[in-house]
């Protein structure tokens, strides 16, 4: 808690060195001030540490729950569920990725509506030929009819056929392109 402050001059007479002048002091006051700054400055920067440390643990407990909402959002949709919506909140990269998630699931669930309307309708135009076909068959066995009447029915189920052949063969071109 001392200060101890030394000094030391010579002391000339006419241009020759007769000796010095050694001081010695010891301070408590400016000792006690420099004791309390290095106290108060230790406080001061443990408690920053603290505070950086909690800052830092926060911090990275609010970027890891919101990574978990993305995965958790990710893996929602992996099972099917487009219809599903990410909210984070904010406006850091992790809102941006979000958000970009959100127009990904929007354009998924589009695409899948495309699909399922696709499906439903390719769906539809084949039965229409094979009902058509089995219509033709049925009545060929179930009822007597002449010679032509058959040649004009087995004609038709030819057609048909041949109907339903174009449709796969574009189907087929449809699922290349794709």
């Amino acid at each position: 808690g001392l200060i101890r402050s030394t000094a030391a001059t010579p002391v000339y007479s006419q241009g020759i060195l007769i000796g010095s002048i050694y001081l010695l002091e010891f301070d408590p006051l400016q000792g006690a001030l420099f004791s309390s700054l290095q106290i108060n400055i230790l406080i001061i920067t443990f408690a920053l540490e603290i505070f950086v440390i909690l800052f830092s643990l926060l911090f990275s407990s609010s970027y890891t729950r919101r990574l978990r909402r993305i995965m958790s959002s990710i893996r929602t949709v992996r099972e099917g569920d487009y219809s599903h919506k990410l909210q984070l909140g904010g406006s850091d990269e992790l809102t941006v990725l979000g958000n970009e998630f959100n127009d990904l699931i929007e354009r998924l669930q589009v695409s899948e509506m495309k699909r399922s309307r696709f499906v439903s309708d390719a769906s539809h135009e084949l039965k229409t030929p094979l009902a058509s076909i089995k219509l033709l068959s049925d009545s060929i066995l179930n009822n007597d009819m002449d010679i032509d009447t058959i040649r004009e029915f087995v004609a038709d189920i030819g057609s048909e056929a041949d109907r339903l052949n174009r449709m796969s063969e574009k189907l087929l071109t449809l699922s290349r392109i794709d």
